[in-house]
């Protein structure tokens, strides 16, 4: 057997006497996707498998056991199938748990949209027509899918499929999980998600409505130059109008509207989305060559030839380089913690011990209060942490952009360094908060960096209704940003006879900290998953602090 770059497990494995793993075809902080062989049936799956330091994490187990219970529930012709869900002790001194599913020949509407691309309108909204009804199906039986996004709707000759329940849940129940993340992909992330209101299928309407507008017109409804941006534009302003589109029914435009209202209500069921679509004429109209979507495509789904095992291979160092490739494999990552806005990809961890750092001064909570694209307001909230008393407080943060902030007796602002004015004692554990505000021309990344006297603070940041999110980076890393981890990416090359690669479901990806992001392109808008889609499927603030 050889030894793989996906989280230490090994090609050649056999799992409950039945499954071979074959190949990783994604992997991200929790969990890695392999491609196996069925030793019982003859035929080839995929098998989502908890990474070796995640087998004793219940919330993750429990993650993978919910979504294999989702879609035990949820079967119809346009949603993955799941065969298996098991448990494995393996070399391990607890059972890993994994889940076995259909490995599906197609590739993602991710990789269709890479570089801005758009889909011709007939194709979109057959696309649309039956994830709408897939959706349907789920939200009768109480499941929100959560995590709607181009990364895990797959396109196969037989029409799509959904792919990717690791953070369904139940109607009514908590939008934020036991450890208090926010997860899923930011630009597809309904308002009411945000605010931290009840799991409602509402939001999985918004979020086709999303990406149905990102197929016909290649862009996002809002435009944003930071994760938090697709957060909170939806809160300020309306969408921008889908662009002129030759031959496109009026309907499809009234639909894509009725989708983005802000308020949950207003929206069109899934049901009712998948019959105003499904009624659209699209006779006549020009299709990509190869690309149509049949609204009512048989069911059968393609068995993947049996395939052998590689030769083993001498072990190699994984890194960038090895997870970049495996992104352009052509495998959708699946959606993250909002964290994940950050990420640029699943990546190991350094071998390099951290140097040691002192402990933070003060623990610094940023909460957004509004942003009308121009104008930007928030409240600054200090503990100090230290064991002696702040005499006089000095509180400041760097500003990653060219942002202005208000002239009054609160703040004073130098080059980027924003300090607060005035004296006042802060005692061990004492609290203040300070309100700002600020105006901005294009671009609007949020602050990272706090300090109390010159010693920097843990920071977090909150959400207008107070919720936890993120996708703001580390003030101490490097690496550029991006709202979809992996991105979409194009289809792998393939030599004269070989078929389509199987797509598969997506692991969660694993966070990485990042500068201030730059302004996302169509292309990375969003998220596969990846990344950020990443994870731990949350992620963590600032100087490694949960968010």
């Amino acid at each position: 057997m050889s030894t793989t770059a996906a989280g230490s497990w090994q090609t050649g494995t056999l799992l409950d006497d039945r499954y071979r793993l074959a190949a990783p075809v994604g992997s991200g902080g929790s969990a890695t996707v392999w491609q196996a062989r069925d030793e019982r049936l003859g035929r080839m799956v995929a098998v989502k498998l908890l990474n070796p330091r995640f087998v004793a994490d219940e919330w993750a187990v429990q993650r993978l056991s919910t979504e294999a219970q989702a879609l035990a529930r949820l079967r119809h012709r346009h949603i993955a199938e799941v065969y298996d869900f098991g448990l494995d002790r393996q070399d391990h001194q607890v059972p890993v748990a994994f889940l076995v599913m259909e490995l599906i020949d197609g590739s993602s509407v991710g990789q269709a949209l890479h570089g801005g691309r758009s889909l011709p309108w007939p194709q979109a909204v057959a696309v649309a027509a039956q994830t709408a009804g897939a959706l349907a199906a789920a939200h009768a039986r109480g499941v929100v899918h959560r995590d709607i996004a181009p990364g895990n709707i797959l396109l196969t000759g037989d029409g799509v499929r959904i792919i990717d329940f690791g953070i369904c849940a139940s109607t009514g129940s908590d939008e934020v999980g036991p450890d208090g993340n926010l997860i899923g992909t930011p630009a597809y992330l309904a308002p009411e998600r945000v605010d931290g209101q009840p799991v409602q299928p509402a939001a999985d309407v918004y979020a086709l409505g999303v990406l149905l507008y990102r197929m016909l017109s290649g862009e996002l409804p809002w435009r944003a130059d930071t994760p938090v941006g697709l957060l909170t534009a939806p809160r300020f302003r309306p969408p921008d109008p889908l662009p002129d589109i030759e031959g496109l029914p009026p309907a499809v435009a009234a639909a894509v509207a009725a989708c983005l209202d802000r308020d949950p209500a207003a929206r069109p069921t899934a049901a009712q989305l998948a019959q105003t679509l499904g009624e659209v004429d699209t006779a006549g109209a020009a299709t990509a060559a190869g690309a149509a979507l049949p609204a009512d495509a048989a069911t059968l789904t393609h068995i993947l030839p049996w395939q052998p095992l590689p030769e083993p291979v001498a072990p190699r160092r994984r890194g960038r380089t090895v997870a970049l490739a495996a992104a352009v494999a052509g495998l959708a990552a699946a959606a993250v913690a909002v964290w994940v806005l950050n990420g640029a990809g699943p990546s190991e961890p350094s071998t390099a011990a951290p140097a040691a750092s002192a402990p933070p001064a003060c623990d610094a909570t940023f909460q957004l209060r509004g942003d009308t694209g121009r104008r930007f307001a928030a409240t600054v909230t200090v503990v100090n942490a230290a064991g002696d008393t702040r005499t006089p407080a000095r509180i400041s943060f760097d500003l990653p952009g060219t942002q202005r902030v208000d002239a009054d007796a609160r703040w004073r602002q130098d080059g980027r360094t924003v300090t607060a004015t005035g004296t006042r004692d802060l005692a061990p554990e004492a609290r203040l908060s300070l309100p700002v505000a600020w105006t901005y021309q294009e671009s609007n990344p949020l602050p990272t960096a706090f300090r109390l006297d010159g010693r920097p603070c843990a920071a977090s940041l909150l959400g207008p209704a107070g919720a936890p999110i993120s996708g703001q980076p580390s003030p101490t890393a490097q690496a550029p940003a991006s709202t979809e981890p992996t991105g979409p990416v194009p289809p792998p090359q393939q030599s004269p006879g070989s078929g389509p690669q199987p797509a598969s479901p997506s692991p969660e990806p694993s966070p990485t900290e990042a500068a201030s992001p730059p302004a996302p392109s169509p292309s990375t808008a969003e998220d596969e998953e990846e990344d950020v889609t990443g994870q731990p499927v949350a992620g963590s603030g600032p100087l490694g602090r949960p968010w």
